[in-house]
């Protein structure tokens, strides 16, 4: 049973028919969530997302404004952003801000989380580069091993400080195992990745794969062909996950206390970093020495 659909991967609010889609899926009962750049949010298009029964708005925020600007190709985009956030606050749908974290922002997280923390902002999702498409070929964005670790570091020192003035900041995958507690594996917030168990993507053009990061050579099937049904339950799909044992686990991951509940990180950042799942070179527990 499906019990929650999101948005995602470019701009969703660009297709057409997407209020369609979410109405649909709120007869459905199916819980929605929608993630936009933001910039062009209004009172009236924040209202439609009420109506349609979208529960959570993502709000990507890409560093300071000089910083955001020049992610986005768009001179007053972080501005705009931040009226966005405004009226949502206002208005009294629930958000999210989430920032993709490069070597060109991460010295700017402490003065974005008390911007943040200005305009009412409740969770701040933090998540480090994918090094997938045309980010490969920029030196500004180049995501850097002391870039992952210097990441850590800021969620360690300031979750729950933040916590106590009302901003939850939350990990994202590539970033398990920063505090020593979560590293106990009944009650960790990784326990590998989900793509082809719990969670799938479906492109705009109806192919599916495990998860929209992922390069588009990962397809597991067509919804213009077979049903997702057909796809999701196939015992050939999502074989990376699905089939993992130990024994594919690479150089980076193999001799981790924690490979059996993490499986070798995400399987995003392995693949698209080396060709291989289940060899996160991006992983903040490997990259911080906790190995045994």
């Amino acid at each position: 049973m499906v019990q929650e659909v999101d948005f995602t991967d470019g701009e969703s609010l660009l297709r057409p028919d997407w209020k369609e889609i979410a109405l649909c899926l709120k007869d459905l009962k199916i819980r929605t969530n929608l993630l936009t750049h933001g910039a062009d949010l209004t009172e009236d298009k924040i209202h439609e997302l009420v109506n349609a029964g979208v529960t959570c708005v993502g709000i990507s925020i890409d560093g300071l404004k000089e910083s955001h600007d020049f992610m986005r190709r768009c001179t007053g985009a972080f501005n705009r952003t931040l009226h966005s956030i405004d009226l949502m606050k206002k208005i009294g749908i629930k958000f999210n801000v989430i920032t993709t974290v490069t070597s060109q922002n991460i010295d700017e997280m402490p003065a974005l989380m008390a911007v943040l923390q200005q305009h009412g902002t409740d969770a701040w999702r933090l998540q480090s580069l994918i090094p997938a498409g045309r980010v490969k070929d920029s030196k500004e964005l180049t995501i850097e091993n002391k870039t992952i670790l210097k990441i850590g570091q800021f969620i360690r020192e300031n979750k729950k400080s933040a916590h106590e003035k009302g901003l939850e900041i939350i990990a994202a995958d590539g970033l398990q195992y920063i505090f020593e507690e979560e590293k106990a594996a009944t009650h960790s917030p990784w326990l590998g990745c989900p793509a082809g168990w719990c969670t799938c993507g479906i492109t705009s053009d109806g192919k599916v794969k495990g998860c929209l990061s992922m390069p588009d050579e990962l397809i597991e099937g067509d919804l213009r062909k077979h049903s997702l049904w057909d796809i999701w339950f196939n015992p050939e799909s999502f074989a990376y996950n699905r089939k993992f044992t130990q024994n594919q686990l690479g150089d980076n991951c193999v001799s981790c206390d924690m490979r059996e509940s993490c499986k070798g990180g995400c399987s995003s950042n392995s693949y698209t970093a080396n060709g291989a799942f289940h060899n996160d070179a991006y992983c903040f527990y490997h990259l911080s020495g906790n190995m045994r």
